[in-house]
């Protein structure tokens, strides 16, 4: 008796220790021998850039002939997100950026209130080229400036100050993204 639940013991660590958290349809398919169809977070240095605080997680390429920088992306796709941006946030993985999608193109700037991270922004024009590269600063206390483009943009991709610089992204660039995500170009 001992031995048969000593036995029921060892049995029950080994299926725990084995079994993973995965969704049941999930371990299906893979007890199936279905390839995963679990889509692979964006990575940057030190690691896969998460979802976090409502923002999804996509990827942008700026081009510019067969120059190609690829860049994971946080994306601001409503209202909300786009007036949270990256306020509060301490860190910004390097190589890494937000995306901020409107549904027209628009002339309103961005400002820093509440943002302790040095970050360059790029407006890209409904045509998906990069129209202005401007660096903004850290601003706690009003009255913050106003960092506004020349022209109307649809899109905006913030990163931290000096990446467009040091990859030589400039006007003129053009920024692929994800159809889903605001993209098209």
């Amino acid at each position: 008796m001992i031995a048969r639940v000593l036995l029921s013991a060892v049995l029950l660590l080994v299926l725990v220790a084995c079994s993973q958290d995965v969704p049941a349809s999930q371990d299906a398919a893979r007890a199936a021998g279905a390839p995963s169809t679990a889509a692979a977070a964006p990575t940057v240095a030190g690691g896969a850039l998460r979802p976090s605080e409502g923002f999804d997680v996509s990827e942008v390429v700026f081009t510019d002939g067969d120059e190609r920088v690829t860049m994971p992306v946080l994306v601001a796709d409503d209202r909300a997100l786009r007036t949270t941006g990256l306020m509060h946030r301490t860190e910004l993985p390097a190589g890494a950026g937000m995306l901020f999608v409107f549904d027209a193109p628009t002339s309103g700037g961005f400002w820093m209130k509440d943002t302790v991270l040095p970050l360059s922004i790029a407006f890209v024009g409904a045509d998906g080229t990069v129209q202005q590269v401007l660096d903004m600063e850290p601003c706690t206390e009003d009255p913050c400036p106003l960092y506004a483009p020349d022209e109307t943009y649809l899109r905006a991709v913030e990163a931290n100050q000096g990446y467009f610089a040091a990859h030589d992204i400039t006007a003129g660039w053009s920024l692929e993204v994800d159809p889903r995500r605001g993209g098209g170009q």
